[in-house]
């Protein structure tokens, strides 16, 4: 027998947990959405939410990424309440093979009837599964921007932003991102006055300044690149202060520069010169934050030329400037 559905005076905040979520995109944008509440209980009892923890199996303990257990009020099997946002929190990568498919068919059978569908960092991967995030704009955690993009080729994955609202669904970067998402969604649903005292109240900033991509490397981790890119990577890791051409590269497989492109555009998703271009960004980064050699010998070592040309790189990628970029985030004295 099909259940009756409670409504209430709140909105109803579903958090989706899956096997080994990660805590912080579960507590992040509770924590948001909970102290919201705070304040505006003084002001109106019957206004606010009331924010679920639902687990995707069939049991109501879920173990995080962390070996915490997790108590959920509801599983996507029993719930008896109307939903007006949902959010999948992140998960490890690995684990979304196993996810049963009731997952997915539960979002897709729950999306004509809820506000806002969204997603905390790799829950975005869950979404793109389920067949909600086709020909939208996007974004996920950066280390695994390329991998979505790469898996669902028909999304517009952008790494930079915090958050992306493509209405009526919203995605969220790597893990703390969901806070940034959170407060835009109370903002939507209260005023920005309501979302800046709770920003305040959470020593958070409200829009939070910068990008993901500052976090992050410019290419993937190796470990998800594929045989061939890993051999093209291991072969300029030692080399990229000289002049690199596609036919050197391509003469030392013993290959063709037209057979080589176009095997490399396949294999990586990317030109051989882009590619190369951010292996020197990151190697530039890595030096800024763990040296203290100079910006000017950086750009050499690292095969930009100048530093106007490393300037110019890393305000086009990042939003940074080499000296900004050092200042930010250097780990040594």
């Amino acid at each position: 027998m099909k259940k009756e559905v409670q409504h209430t005076g709140k909105k109803n905040i579903v958090l989706l947990a899956l096997p080994q979520v990660q805590l912080l995109d579960i507590a992040g944008p509770w924590d948001v959405f909970t102290s919201a509440n705070r304040f505006l209980n003084n002001e109106r009892q019957d206004s606010g939410y009331h924010v679920h923890l639902v687990s995707g199996t069939a049991e109501k303990i879920i173990y995080s990424g962390s070996g915490m257990p997790l108590s959920c009020s509801h599983t996507i099997y029993d719930i008896d309440f109307s939903v007006d946002t949902l959010l999948v929190a992140g998960t490890a990568l690995s684990v979304l093979d196993e996810i049963s498919p009731d997952v997915y068919h539960y979002l897709q059978n729950i999306t004509p009837q809820v506000k806002r569908m969204g997603s905390v960092c790799i829950g975005a991967f869950v979404l793109a599964k389920a067949g909600l995030l086709d020909g939208r704009q996007v974004t996920t955690h950066w280390k695994f921007a390329d991998e979505l993009q790469k898996s669902y080729p028909n999304l517009e994955v952008n790494v930079n932003p915090f958050f992306i609202c493509d209405k009526p669904i919203y995605t969220s970067g790597g893990v703390s991102s969901g806070m940034d998402l959170a407060l835009a969604m109370l903002e939507e649903d209260f005023g920005k006055a309501l979302a800046a005292e709770v920003a305040c109240h959470l020593v958070l900033h409200l829009k939070r300044p910068g990008m993901q991509s500052q976090f992050g490397n410019a290419l993937p981790e190796y470990e998800t690149m594929s045989p061939f890119t890993k051999q093209v990577r291991d072969l300029l890791k030692d080399k990229l202060g000289d002049t690199v051409t596609v036919e050197y590269i391509a003469e030392s497989l013993n290959m063709s520069a037209r057979n080589f492109s176009r095997v490399f555009v396949k294999e990586s998703g990317i030109t051989p010169g882009r590619f190369i271009e951010k292996m020197r960004l990151d190697q530039a980064r890595n030096m800024l934050e763990y040296t203290n050699m100079s910006i000017e010998i950086i750009a050499d070592k690292c095969g930009f030329g100048s530093v106007v040309s490393l300037r110019r790189l890393f305000l086009k990628n990042i939003s940074l400037t080499p000296a900004q970029y050092q200042k930010t985030f250097k780990r040594t004295e």
